[in-house]
């Protein structure tokens, strides 16, 4: 038997606990709510809980239809010190620390109870300068205002917050919100009414539900319970993000496990039972003693848990990460397409005026030698070349010709510059097919695309088979616009980029087609026409650029 003297004894200094766990209680809408629950704590067996809540600027009032509490209880409630007295009793309750005296002065003066129980009443009352009075360890008065007063009313609690710190005013939505959100995990039959609201359980939607149970490693510590993942529609909040851990149907603490700043982990919540928490003995205890919803990771068996919560969360994660890439990817082609659109309808209809304006030549030359195109039967009109962009489409154009020298030149007039033509028919070496019977005259048929070639590739390409213009999406300099864009096709960067690279690659592409159908196309003549096409098609492409 050891045989040291006590010299040396704990004191513990109440008043500074207290006032030190009111601080978490920084909103009305937590200081309502924990006085609500307490309430959903206190209901009587088999019977639905009714809590009325009344918000004014000066005070906050809870009121229930609970059990009540006698004087006895009452000393209890105020005595007990990180301890709640409902658990005390063997009944499964969320409450545990024994924080509703200091939930009060978090953001107010002045706690009021007045309760009912079998008929006696009794009111206290317990204000901040009283509980800063004994901040040296002395005990805290409590006055009593009412003392086992017989009454008719029935059973239940009313607390009254008031004095509240200067600067600080409720408002009832804000309460009414926070009270909507937590209310929803509270399992048991309850109706909650706010300055005349009836409050609703807030439930989430949600558009995939994953169930997963432990692998045997883990259940032979958590049990056979069953984690509920869900994925809303809607990115959540703060508050609502995270899996609910609750034990025995009375939720505890909410969690993410480490996921909280990861991409696309704001959509996942969900739920897990864990009796265990509750039936166990545990020198390091599994919940933490304030109100901040959160688990003891000390605890072994939290700590198993926590692991096995974290890596399921992951694999959803990354599932829904997959998928919003998939989306995103779908979501960019389509926009790639639009801009790919709105690009080749600019090159063709460039495309088009030129075939118009070299028509209008050819015709003045081979119709009318000095004539001007003014002076044409139609005019301007019979030239219109079309603007459609299909492949292989035709129109009909220009006017119908008899067996008159129509068709032979008078005198050579005026030689426009040499141009590119995708016309049938329009090889300067043979008019007869130009003119013969109603002339058929092909669209123009350019085209343009994204792909994703390499780093390496060229920047742009330019298929004479399909008319098509091709731009690498993975060249440094398109790669770079779009981040500049912050991945944004519409983003100004990546469009100013897309739109000089197609300019450029229209303009050679030109030259090409020309030179295909003409082999006595000169070079320098090329060389000419391709510096005035670049100068001429970026013009139309900046007015297209800064209008959209």
């Amino acid at each position: 038997m050891s045989t040291a003297s006590i010299g040396i004894e704990v004191t513990s200094h109440v008043s500074r606990d207290l006032l030190q766990s009111s601080a978490y209680f920084n909103t009305f809408g937590k200081v309502v709510w924990e006085y609500v629950s307490n309430s959903l704590d206190a209901a009587k067996d088999h019977e639905p809980v009714l809590v009325d809540v009344e918000v004014t600027d000066k005070q906050l009032r809870i009121s229930d239809n609970g059990r009540g509490m006698s004087r006895t209880e009452l000393m209890t409630f105020f005595q007990m010190h990180g301890e709640n007295i409902q658990r005390r009793r063997g009944k499964r309750v969320r409450g545990r620390f024994g924080t509703g005296k200091s939930a009060a002065f978090g953001l107010a003066s002045a706690l009021t109870i007045d309760t009912v129980q079998g008929g006696l009443r009794n009111v206290v009352r317990l204000t901040r300068r009283r509980v800063l009075a004994a901040s040296d360890g002395k005990p805290i008065p409590v006055e009593e205002l009412e003392l086992d007063k017989v009454s008719s009313g029935a059973d239940g609690t009313t607390i009254t917050v008031e004095r509240f710190v200067k600067g600080k005013r409720p408002r009832v939505e804000k309460v009414v919100q926070y009270v909507e959100r937590h209310l929803s995990r509270h399992r048991g039959r309850a109706e909650v009414i706010i300055n005349g609201h009836v409050c609703r359980f807030d439930e989430v939607e949600f558009r995939a539900n994953y169930d997963r149970r432990p692998p045997d490693h883990v259940s032979k510590y958590v049990g056979d319970v069953v984690l509920s993942i869900k994925v809303a529609y809607e990115p959540l909040d703060e508050e609502r993000a995270g899996i609910d851990v609750l034990s025995y149907g009375i939720w505890h603490a909410t969690t993410l496990v480490g996921i909280e700043n990861k991409e696309r982990s704001q959509y996942i919540f969900g739920e897990v039972d864990v009796p265990v928490l509750e039936d166990g003995e545990w020198e390091i205890p599994p919940f933490d003693n304030t109100r901040s919803v959160k688990l003891n990771d000390q605890n072994p068996t939290v700590a198993i848990l926590l692991g096995w919560i974290s890596e399921e969360l992951e694999q959803v994660r990354l599932e829904l990460v997959k998928e919003e890439n998939q989306r995103r990817k779908s979501e960019q082609a389509r926009k790639l397409e639009k801009e790919a659109e709105r690009i080749a309808r600019i090159l063709n209809e460039d495309f088009a005026q030129q075939e118009m304006e070299l028509e209008k030549a050819r015709r003045a030359r081979n119709l009318a030698g000095h004539m001007s195109v003014d002076d044409l039967p139609g005019g301007e009109d019979g030239l219109s070349p079309g603007n459609g962009d299909i492949p292989g489409s035709t129109q009909e154009s220009g006017n119908e010709h008899g067996d008159g020298n129509g068709g032979e030149n008078v005198s050579e007039g005026e030689t426009p510059r040499p141009g590119p033509s995708l016309m049938e028919g329009s090889d300067s070496s043979s008019q007869k097919s130009l003119y013969e019977g109603r002339r058929k005259r092909r669209r123009a048929v350019f085209s343009l695309e994204y792909e994703s070639g390499s780093s390496t590739m060229p920047r742009s390409r330019y298929e004479t088979g399909e008319k098509t213009i091709y731009i690498n999406l993975e060249h440094p300099q398109i790669a770079n616009a779009l981040l500049a864009s912050n991945g944004n096709i519409s983003g100004k960067q990546f469009r100013e980029m897309s739109y000089e690279v197609a300019a450029i690659e229209y303009s050679l592409a030109l030259q090409y087609e020309t030179m295909a159908d003409n082999d006595t196309y000169d070079a320098f003549a090329a060389l000419d026409e391709l510096r005035h096409t670049v100068n001429r098609i970026t013009s139309r492409i900046a007015a297209a650029l800064y209008v959209l």
